[in-house]
C-alpha cells in the first residue's frame, strides 16, 4: 500500500486542528504540472474546453450541461478543444513548461480577422529533452498580436515561464481573449487541462473573476439546493446543517459540487416486496457479484427468492412489486433486475413507475440452459452464461489442435496450445472480450472471436482487447491460444485471465439487466411490477416454466454534478481565518488519467468508514465523479472525510485517497503545496 504525506499537518482523532503555512506533501507525480500561462489568474474564463464531442451536448468539468443555467458563464461549445481567457490586448504569455517552438505565425495584422489569426504551438517531448511528468505534450497560443511571437523561429528553445507570445484579437475572434490548448501525443488529441487539475500554481476562474474554490457553509438549517439560481427552480437535493461545499459564485447564488447517491437493492421476501397471485418461496437466488470496487456495488444477502410456475403461458394473477423511495436527489436512474439459473419465461412485462408514469419493458428471464461449465475443449467449450464472465484458466496442458485463425483473410500462426469457450445471444449485444496474462512476451496469449467451433470462423482477433459492436443473435466462441509457431507456441502457454462483457440489457441470468433509466424527484415513490400477463412460454420448452422475483437494483446517473444555493443563506468560509482543505477527483476509466471526454468519467465509492487498508467493506453512501471537489476535514490513514448531501446515505463519508489530487488554498493566492497522495 502507497504511503501519502498528510496534506493538513495537524489532525486530533481524525479532525482537523490546524492548518499550517507549509503543508507537507509527496513529491508530485501524475498528472504532470504545467505553469499558468500569464502572470495574473484573475482574467475570465469566457468558453471551456467541450468534453462530450457529440453535437448539442455541452460540458466541462463543473458538469455544466445543456438544458442549465449556463448562458455567459464560461460554458463550452461544440468542439472546443481548449480555455479561452478574456485577455486585454498586449498581454505577455508564458510558456507553461521547457519547451520548444513547433509551430508559428505572426504576420496577421491586429484585429484581422480574414483567417486563423497569429499563433503559437509548443512542443514538450522527450525527445526534444522538454517532456513534462515523463510524457509528451502540445500546447497552442491563438489570436496573437502581430509580431507578437517573441521566439521568432522553429526549434527555439523556451524555459518553463518566459515570455512567449503576446496576446490580442487575431482571426476567428470575437473579442480581445487568448484560446489555449493543451493536447497529449502522439495523436495530438485536444484535453482539458482544469479537468485533471494540471495547473500547479493557479485554479479555475468564472466570468466574475471568482474563484472555483470559494468554500460555503450551509450554517444552522437544512438548505434547498436547486437546479438554477432561483426559486421558481425545481428542488435537486438539500443540504445538511453544518455542511461545507466547494463553490463558485453567479448572479448572487452559489453553485456548489454534489456527490450522487449510493446504488440501493430491493429484494422478493424482504421490505419493500409484496405479489398476488401463485407464488412460493424458493431457495434459488441470483449470484450476480459486483466488483468490490464498483461504485455502485450492492450486496443480495436476503433469504432467498419468489417463483411462479406456469402451464402454457403466464397467469395476468400473478404480479410481484418491488416498491421503493426514490434518493433525495432529483435525476435519473438506472434500474435493473435479476434473476437465478432456474428462470425459464419468454416475455416477463417489468413495469417501472418514476415521476412520469408507467413504463412497461418486456424481458425474457432465461435461465442458464447450458450443460456447462465445460473443460475448454472443442467438444466440450467452456460456458459463459453469465455478465460479466471472469475466468481463471491456463493453455499449460490445454489441447493443441489449431494451427491459425484467419480474420479478413489474414493466417495467423497459432500453434500453442488453446481453450476455446461458448456463449449464446439471444439479442443484438456488444461485446468485450479482454485477456490478461504475466511473462509477455515470452508467454502469450491471444484471444479470437469464432461463429463457429473452427479457426476459419475467425471475425475478430487481438494481443490483449477487443469490442465487438452490434452483434447479431445467435451463438459465438472465443478461442484463447498461445501465440507462436511450433515449439515457440508451446513454450508460450500460460496461465490467463479471461474477461467478458456484454451490453447491459444483454438478459443473462444471475446478472444485472438494464430495463432503462427513469427520472425521479427527490424522494418520490417509485415501484417495479413484474406480470405474467404477457409470458408466451417457457424460454426452453424442455425445462419447468418458471417466472422468479428475486431483486432490482436503483442506480443513480451521471447527469448532473452540481447544485445552486443562495448566498443568502449559506456563508462564505474566510479561508484567510479559517482554512479549509479540498480534495479532488483525479481518478478516470483510463490507464493514465489521460481521458478526454465524458466518457471516460469514472464513478468513485464513497464510504461509511475508512478501512484499514486501500479495500472498504463498510457501506457505500454515495459516489464521485471525477473532477468534482469536497471540503475534506478528517483523515484516517489513505482515507479522507468530505461532507456529503441529504441525498446520499450520510452526510459525512469517506474517500480513498488513491483516487485524490489533494491541496488547500487560502483565500484568494492559488494552490499550495499541489500534490498528488
Amino acid at each position: 500500500m502507497k504511503t501519502r504525506s498528510l496534506l493538513i499537518a495537524t489532525l486530533a482523532a481524525g479532525f482537523i486542528a490546524s492548518v499550517p503555512a507549509v503543508l507537507h506533501a509527496a513529491p508530485a507525480q501524475a498528472p504532470p504540472a504545467f505553469g499558468w500561462p500569464f502572470v495574473s489568474p484573475t482574467y475570465n474564463i469566457t468558453s471551456t474546453f467541450d468534453l462530450d464531442p457529440a453535437t448539442g451536448i455541452m460540458a466541462d468539468w463543473t458538469g455544466w450541461r445543456t438544458g442549465e443555467v449556463t448562458a455567459g458563464s464560461a460554458h463550452a461549445y461544440d468542439g472546443h478543444g481548449g480555455h479561452d481567457f478574456g485577455l486585454p490586448t498586449g498581454t505577455n504569455l508564458l510558456a507553461p513548461a521547457a519547451a520548444r517552438v513547433y509551430s508559428l505565425r505572426e504576420s496577421v495584422p491586429n484585429d484581422d480577422h480574414s483567417d486563423t489569426g497569429n499563433y503559437l504551438i509548443l512542443d514538450h517531448k522527450a525527445a526534444t529533452g522538454t517532456a513534462v511528468g515523463g510524457r509528451d505534450y502540445r500546447t497552442r497560443y491563438w489570436h496573437l498580436s502581430q509580431n507578437g511571437v517573441v521566439p521568432g523561429a522553429t526549434g527555439v528553445a523556451v524555459a518553463k515561464g518566459e515570455v512567449v507570445a503576446q496576446s490580442d484579437n487575431t482571426g476567428n475572434s470575437t473579442g480581445p481573449h487568448l484560446h489555449y490548448g493543451i493536447a497529449l501525443l502522439p495523436d495530438d488529441s485536444q484535453t482539458c487541462a482544469f479537468y485533471h487539475g494540471w495547473w500547479e500554481n493557479d485554479e479555475y476562474y468564472t466570468i466574475d473573476g471568482r474563484p472555483c474554490l470559494a468554500y460555503v457553509d450551509v450554517g444552522a438549517g437544512t438548505l434547498n439546493c436547486r437546479v438554477g439560481t432561483s426559486t421558481s427552480y425545481d428542488i435537486f437535493t438539500t443540504l445538511p446543517p453544518g455542511g461545507q461545499f466547494v463553490a463558485t459564485q453567479r448572479n448572487g447564488w452559489w453553485r456548489v459540487m454534489l456527490p450522487l447517491p449510493p446504488a440501493r437493492v430491493v429484494e422478493a421476501r424482504e421490505a419493500g416486496y409484496a405479489d398476488a397471485g401463485a407464488w412460493t418461496d424458493a431457495a434459488s437466488k441470483s449470484t450476480v457479484a459486483d466488483a468490490p470496487n464498483d461504485a455502485n456495488r450492492v450486496t443480495l444477502d436476503g433469504p432467498g427468492s419468489r417463483v411462479s410456475t406456469f402451464a402454457g403461458t403466464g397467469d395476468p394473477a400473478d404480479v410481484a412489486t418491488f416498491s421503493f423511495t426514490a434518493p433525495d436527489q432529483r435525476g435519473l436512474y438506472d434500474i435493473y433486475t435479476t434473476w437465478p439459473s432456474d428462470a425459464n419465461a419468454a416475455g416477463v412485462t417489468y413495469g417501472v413507475t418514476d415521476s412520469a408514469g408507467l413504463h412497461n419493458v418486456v424481458v425474457d428471464q432465461r435461465g442458464n440452459f447450458a450443460a456447462g461449465p465445460g473443460t475448454g475443449t472443442k467438444a466440450d467449450p467452456f460456458v459463459i452464461a453469465q455478465n460479466p464472465f471472469v475466468a481463471s484458466h491456463t493453455t499449460v496442458g490445454a489441447p493443441d489442435e489449431w494451427a491459425a485463425y484467419s480474420p479478413q483473410g489474414v493466417g495467423l500462426p497459432q500453434e500453442g496450445p488453446e481453450n476455446l469457450y461458448r456463449f449464446e445471444l439471444r439479442k443484438q449485444a456488444t461485446v468485450t472480450i479482454a485477456v490478461e496474462h504475466s511473462g509477455y512476451p515470452t508467454k502469450d496469449i491471444d484471444i479470437h472471436l469464432l461463429t463457429s467451433a473452427s479457426p476459419t470462423a475467425c471475425i475478430q482477433r487481438a494481443d490483449w482487447s477487443l469490442t465487438a459492436t452490434d452483434l447479431a443473435a445467435g451463438v459465438y466462441y472465443i478461442a484463447c491460444d498461445s501465440y507462436g509457431t511450433g515449439a515457440a507456441g508451446n513454450a508460450a502457454a500460460t496461465p490467463y485471465t479471461l474477461r467478458v462483457s456484454f451490453s447491459e440489457d444483454q438478459p443473462f441470468a444471475n446478472s444485472w439487466v438494464l430495463l432503462g433509466s427513469f427520472t425521479y424527484a427527490p424522494g418520490a415513490a417509485g415501484s417495479v411490477q413484474l406480470s405474467e400477463a404477457t409470458v408466451t412460454g417457457p424460454v426452453d420448452g424442455a425445462r419447468p416454466s418458471r417466472v422468479v422475483a428475486d431483486a432490482i437494483k436503483i442506480v443513480p446517473r451521471i447527469t448532473r454534478r452540481t447544485g445552486w444555493i443562495s448566498d443568502g443563506i449559506a456563508t462564505r468560509i474566510n479561508t484567510a481565518s479559517t482554512p479549509v482543505a479540498s480534495v479532488v477527483i483525479r481518478t478516470d476509466t483510463t490507464a493514465d488519467g489521460d481521458s478526454k471526454t465524458m466518457d471516460a468519467y469514472a464513478e468513485v465509492p464513497i464510504y461509511a468508514d475508512p478501512s484499514a487498508t486501500t479495500a472498504n467493506t463498510s457501506a457505500i453512501v454515495g459516489k464521485a465523479v471525477t473532477g468534482q471537489r469536497f471540503v475534506c476535514n478528517g483523515r484516517s490513514g489513505d482515507w479522507y472525510r468530505v461532507w456529503l448531501t441529504n441525498g446520499t446515505a450520510a452526510t459525512q463519508g469517506w474517500l480513498l485517497g488513491d483516487h485524490l489530487i489533494g491541496y488547500r488554498t487560502d483565500q484568494f493566492s492559488g494552490v499550495m503545496d499541489w500534490s498528488v497522495y
